[in-house]
């Protein structure tokens, strides 16, 4: 798939976490359109399955994707948010990274992002951040 250094180690089931594998935030951005768009080398039905797992809220012509992810939990770590907004036949891919020192922290990776999608014009927040139900 080329992600980053392509070292995953010898640990299966937390290698993103605490093996050797590395990624840049740019990367990831750059990564995640990728999936978005149908083109990683894997079956075009698995690409869609994932699509549809990660489809986090839709309105009338945007959709939001996305993924949570804590370093570490619950202790202290990087948080991280990634995904992308599909609007208007536009792609907008995404990666946050925040420090969080407390579990009440987690939250604010999606307030942060929406937040930050709606001062860049891409989405109208026609949601109340925060509200449950939206993927919070």
């Amino acid at each position: 798939m080329k992600y980053r250094n392509k070292e995953i180690g010898d640990t299966v089931d937390t290698f993103w976490l605490k093996g050797p594998l590395e990624i840049s935030a740019i990367e990831q951005t750059r990564f995640l359109a990728r999936p978005a768009k149908d083109e990683l080398p894997f079956p075009k039905a698995c690409q869609q399955s994932v699509r549809e797992i990660v489809l986090l809220e839709q309105g009338k012509n945007w959709k939001l994707y996305g993924k949570t992810g804590w370093q570490n939990a619950p202790d202290q770590g990087v948080g991280w948010w990634v995904g992308w907004v599909w609007k208007d036949d536009c792609l907008y891919a995404f990666t946050l990274n925040m420090d969080i020192r407390e579990a009440s922290n987690a939250g604010k990776r999606l307030e942060l992002g929406k937040a930050s999608l709606k001062a860049l014009g891409i989405l109208k927040c026609s949601f109340p951040i925060g509200q449950p139900g939206n993927g919070l």
